[in-house]
């Protein structure tokens, strides 16, 4: 008897809510209206005539303050429960779902079904936010917004499914990442089911019929049941992180065989390498934005970081700052998570590797073997990209070992947020009350009529709070790394060189911040 026979059937949880086609249709439309009044809030809002500040509304419209501290910092801090359940209500998300509906429904290009599209839209995010100042400005972020609702539309008019949110959102992409902590997923009760399923209305969608009375009068119509729309086999998904968590194959099985289902927390990370090295990619994106945000609490080590930028800064005059962000943001991280880890295990076994190589993999150092023991391009795979098999490259090492980064780099952006909201949350009310944030900008700062915003817990709470996440996130990694050591016959030490180089800079940027 096979693995899979001896599946016990699980119970899980199929609220009949989540099965609901009104409820959605109100989550998304009720969503789409709030990124419509962001917009709108913000638009063409930047400054205040005769006030000699550049960024007087950074806060205190309403826009602005709704999309850059409560919709980003919110949604870190809920993903260690919600997982990726947030693309499920995502109007930009719903958008390109609703549009696909109508469209081309052409394939999304194979060289670029990968996650390389997410870390350069992370990067030109963060390069916005450091060189432009972006998030300072309401009419800049008006401006962002809709280029991605349109980014959304027309993605939609050319490809099928939700495309954008596969392959092109940034936070999608930090979702994917720090979703695998999550402890439930989207799965099948029962395999027997699925195996005996020959309607595949998950994977096709359906269409049902209603009908309303009302006396003699009758109205019939129709509703739309759709399938994935990334293109995922619930029977055969397993833990995979590229689930949106959308629910569509909930609705649209016709044997209530799909469900929540619990998982250990954090048990992915071991038992799930990274399969491509575009997931190492973009999580050291996310590691490059913590470096970013901590290093500027303590300037001596930022200092340190960007000298290989300071020695070409006389032949790059203006873009001294846009390259010392790149080199930050994405450059350094990825040679101390790829290079260095894998060229010190290199040279403690003469070989990157402590196990036997794998036959035909060449002699020599590290760099040789880049390419090599991957697996050849399947035809049904979804990705462009190819799979690393095993951990015999410098690829191999970084995807099966970055994993463990991630309760690392999420407790780090969990700080992030919740010091964010506990100091910006106060303006909520003033922008409730005024949106535009022009009076309450006059009333707090020049005419002293209403005090400051305060914070909405002490100081030293924030500390305890903050200070244990990052040891929380550090003992998690620790551990992690651990399991994979264990699992992978490979000592752990090499790999660690990432992780303390981060924890720091963290650590050294957190004292500095708040304390």
């Amino acid at each position: 008897m096979d693995k899979d026979n001896n599946k016990k059937p699980v119970r899980g949880l199929a609220p009949e809510l989540l099965k609901k086609g009104w409820f959605w249709a109100a989550v998304r439309w009720s969503t789409l209206a709030v990124l419509a009044g962001v917009i709108a809030v913000a638009w063409g809002r930047r400054g205040i005539q005769g006030v000699d500040v550049p960024d007087p509304l950074m806060y205190t419209n309403l826009g602005n303050l709704a999309f850059w501290v409560l919709w980003l910092m919110g949604i870190v801090l809920l993903v260690p429960l919600s997982g990726r359940a947030w693309c499920g209500a995502c109007p930009i998300g719903a958008l390109n779902e609703f549009t696909a509906r109508f469209g081309l429904k052409k394939t999304f290009p194979r060289i670029i079904r990968n996650q390389y599209p997410k870390v350069l839209a992370l990067v030109i995010t963060v390069l916005l936010m450091g060189v432009y100042r972006i998030h300072h400005f309401p009419d800049a972020t008006a401006w962002y917004l809709l280029a991605w609702a349109a980014a959304a539309v027309l993605a939609g008019v050319l490809f099928a499914g939700r495309s954008l949110c596969a392959y092109l959102c940034p936070v999608g992409g930090m979702l994917r990442v720090y979703g695998r902590t999550a402890p439930f997923r989207c799965g099948v009760r029962e395999d027997e089911v699925c195996r005996d399923c020959e309607n595949r209305e998950c994977v096709r969608g359906a269409v049902s019929w209603f009908t309303a009375r009302l006396g003699r009068l009758k109205v019939s119509f129709r509703m739309r049941k759709n399938p994935c729309p990334v293109n995922l086999r619930v029977w055969d998904m397993d833990g995979t992180d590229r689930c949106l968590m959308c629910f569509n194959c909930m609705r649209a099985c016709p044997l209530d065989n799909v469900a929540l289902l619990g998982r250990r927390p954090f048990s992915s990370l071991w038992t799930e390498n990274f399969p491509r090295f575009s997931d190492v990619a973009l999580i050291a994106a996310l590691m490059g934005f913590i470096i970013l945000t901590f290093s500027r609490f303590w300037p001596p080590v930022q200092e340190f970081m960007v000298l290989p930028v300071r020695w070409l800064s006389p032949y790059l005059g203006t873009a001294m700052r846009p390259v010392a962000l790149l080199w930050l943001g994405i450059a350094l991280p990825m040679l101390v998570i790829v290079m260095s880890a894998a060229l010190v295990a290199w040279g403690r076994t003469g070989s990157i590797s402590d196990k036997p190589r794998e036959a035909g993999a060449g002699e020599g150092p590290p760099l040789r073997f880049w390419f090599e023991s991957r697996s050849p391009r399947a035809t049904d795979d979804p990705s462009g990209e190819e799979k690393i098999v095993g951990g015999s490259t410098i690829k191999g090492l970084s995807a099966v070992y970055m994993t463990a980064s991630v309760p690392f780099v999420l407790s780090s952006h969990l700080v992030l947020a919740l010091v964010k909201l506990n100091t910006k949350l106060a303006y909520l009310p003033l922008a409730a009350a005024e949106p535009g944030g022009v009076r309450s900008y006059m009333a707090i700062w020049e005419l002293g009529v209403i005090p400051r915003p305060g914070i909405w817990f002490p100081l030293t709470t924030v500390r305890t709070v903050s200070a244990a996440l990052l040891v929380s996130g550090t003992v998690l990694s620790l551990w992690v790394y651990s399991r994979i050591s264990r699992s992978e016959g490979r000592g752990a030490l090499p790999m660690l060189i990432p992780l303390l180089a981060l924890a720091v800079v963290v650590y050294g940027g957190f004292y500095n911040w708040l304390f």
